[in-house]
């Protein structure tokens, strides 16, 4: 069979591993210590929190994390048969009242850690008017992505790496006319910030490769001279120090150059002149070398914009390398066999990102003058649909009733 690009569940993000795999191993720990991760994981709509039968994930209401939106339940002919999320799509949050609505999440770990924020969002025809709405989504301050489901039953899942800058984060769903917004499930995941280190900014978009499957079709036109490989032995999870811990199944399949050849070639073709992409990529040596032969290779990423020092693998276990780096304009990358090389590269699996740096992204209001206005909205029972997220920014989401500064980081000049 000719090999494929097949999308993989990087294990930080879960998204697509079995219900076996996800009980197991959750972000690379125990299931039995997921708790004392700092997950959050709301199953909007939903009227009680319970414990997911299938992951062990403690799921909870709306309850605390938002004051406004109803509870539906979407049509039976519409429940998903995805085996891992099934539950955590039945139920819908709407929110027909109000521009911008707000989740507001307060992680244990607060600023100090770096999140994976993933969302849901299953139509299933919960109002009975068979008419999928478009809506926007913001993450603190700043636009993320836009929710257009194709038809009424597909699920859209966008997730993203997110770098906070407060201990609050807040995910708005912003209605912007062309229907009642909604949402299904919402989950945070702490990551490590040695793990995916970009400094500040978004990544998003992420594509995640399994090398060297053949059930994925998509791409083999283009890369169908790259030569899959696999095994069935267990890979060294415990004895490696990769944190990322890549999926097993991944890390069993790889894939190398034709016979002749010395290098693995990737040219995105979807990448613009303004765009920026992050990249991580997966290693394991699934083959026993002879004694004598040596497996040894370089990275060199956009035609020698970076190039790494060589890399040699040990037998079974996993290596994960991330580049602390951004690559703009159009990206490329090639894996080469050195010159002192007996065979040539392998490649397990590579993830590339788009990157909205911090340029591009509004500030936050004063933190300052976000304590006050709080404690005026607690203490006043002031209770407005616009009052939730952030009081001033963006400018054209801002609270009714206030006056913001126009300064980079906004301050609240009055209240009326």
């Amino acid at each position: 069979m000719s090999p494929s690009l097949h999308p993989f569940p990087c294990c930080l993000a879960c998204s697509l591993l079995s219900a076996e795999d996800r009980s197991n191993i959750i972000l690379g720990v125990p299931r039995s210590n997921h708790k004392e991760q700092g997950f959050i994981s709301i199953d909007c709509g939903s009227t009680n929190d319970y414990a997911d039968e299938d992951t062990g994930i403690s799921y909870k209401s709306d309850t605390g994390f938002v004051d406004t939106g109803t509870n539906n339940v979407i049509s039976p002919e519409h429940y998903s048969s995805n085996t891992v999320y099934g539950r955590q799509l039945i139920n819908v949050r709407s929110f027909p009242q109000g521009k911008k609505n707000c989740y507001t999440l307060k992680p244990e770990q607060g600023k100090s850690s770096n999140y994976l924020i993933r969302t849901f969002f299953h139509y299933g025809n919960y109002d009975n008017k068979n008419e999928v709405p478009k809506f926007d989504v913001y993450v603190g301050v700043n636009y993320w992505t836009t929710v257009e489901p194709t038809n009424l039953s597909p699920t859209y899942r966008p997730s993203m790496f997110y770098v906070p800058t407060s201990d609050i984060i807040h995910v708005c769903l912003i209605n912007t006319g062309s229907g009642i917004p909604f949402i299904s499930a919402l989950e945070l995941r702490p990551l490590d910030k040695s793990l995916y280190p970009f400094d500040s900014g978004v990544l998003q978009n992420g594509l995640r490769y399994d090398m060297g499957s053949t059930t994925d079709k998509v791409f083999v036109r283009t890369l169908s001279n790259w030569v899959p490989t696999n095994t069935s032995l267990a890979i060294d999870m415990q004895g490696s120090n990769d944190s990322y811990k890549p999926p097993l199944e991944v890390l069993r399949t790889a894939v190398q150059p034709p016979s002749g050849y010395h290098a693995l070639r990737f040219d995105d073709n979807t990448s613009v002149d303004d765009s920026k992409r992050y990249v991580c990529f997966h290693f394991a040596e699934i083959a026993k070398l002879t004694q004598g032969m040596k497996r040894e290779f370089i990275i060199d990423v956009n035609g020698g914009n970076y190039i790494s020092e060589p890399i040699m693998l040990d037998h079974l276990k996993p290596l994960s390398i991330c580049l602390n780096q951004i690559f703009k304009g159009h990206f490329s990358f090639s894996i080469n066999a050195t010159t002192g090389s007996d065979l040539p590269p392998i490649l397990n699996a590579f993830e590339v990102y788009g990157v909205i740096s911090p340029f591009y992204l509004f500030k936050a209001t004063d933190s300052r003058d976000v304590t006050a206005v709080v404690d005026i909205k607690q203490t006043s029972r002031i209770s407005r649909d616009d009052w939730q997220g952030d009081p001033c920014s963006p400018n054209k989401y801002s609270w009714s009733g206030l006056t913001c500064s126009s300064d980079d980081i906004p301050r609240i000049i009055s209240l009326y």
